[in-house]
């Protein structure tokens, strides 16, 4: 394998890990209904699809305890959550 490769399976594996710490704290009912990645910004995100105000609040009250907080930007509004690559 060469440099470039690696360097791609590394952050794959990073990104897998960081999403999976996240979801561990969610409402795993809610699941489904979210979109968790790893931004190169080393933020994961959390992107809400078609939510109740109730599912909402759910998940916004669990990324508050880890962290976390509401980023309202119109139809890109999200959850935000510092990752630290050093984990």
């Amino acid at each position: 394998m060469n440099q470039i490769t690696d360097k791609k399976n590394q952050d794959e594996h990073i990104s897998r890990f960081a999403c999976a710490e996240v979801q561990k704290h969610l409402p795993q009912d809610l699941l489904p209904q979210v979109t968790v990645l790893l931004q190169d910004s080393g933020y994961v995100t959390i992107s809400p699809r078609g939510l109740e105000r109730h599912d909402w609040h759910r998940i916004d009250e669990k990324v508050r305890q880890i962290g976390g907080q509401w980023v309202s930007n119109e139809r890109y509004s999200h959850w935000s959550i510092p990752f630290s690559r050093t984990r």
